[in-house]
């Protein structure tokens, strides 16, 4: 896909590359090597067709929290897509952010 409705794109979308690679471009030259570690399905209200969730992304050995903020991600078969990311907690592999759709 190209372009990404956020309103329509479900855990599903995510499901199917659990533990593959992402590229997330915390800036055009700042390009963190990461992996979609989690996808979450939530409970909470969202007046979208599509049920809320969360995807978590571990970077690989770097461990410099950024500040949240949108930010693009990168998979070769999904393609760019910008998402808001927040950095969650750091351990010995390096930094987890989440992304929620609600």
């Amino acid at each position: 896909m190209e372009a990404y409705d956020l309103s329509t794109i479900t855990a599903d979308h995510f499901s199917k590359y659990m533990n593959q690679a992402f590229d997330v471009y915390f800036a055009e030259t700042q390009i963190v090597p990461s992996t979609l570690t989690r996808v979450t399905r939530l409970s909470s209200y969202t007046p979208l067709e599509r049920g809320p969730f969360s995807l978590e992304l571990q970077t690989s050995g770097d461990h410099a929290p950024r500040p949240q903020g949108i930010y693009k991600i990168a998979h070769p078969d999904i393609g760019n897509i910008e998402v808001f990311l927040v950095p969650v907690g750091t351990d010995v592999k390096g930094m987890r952010y989440e992304a929620v759709f609600s």
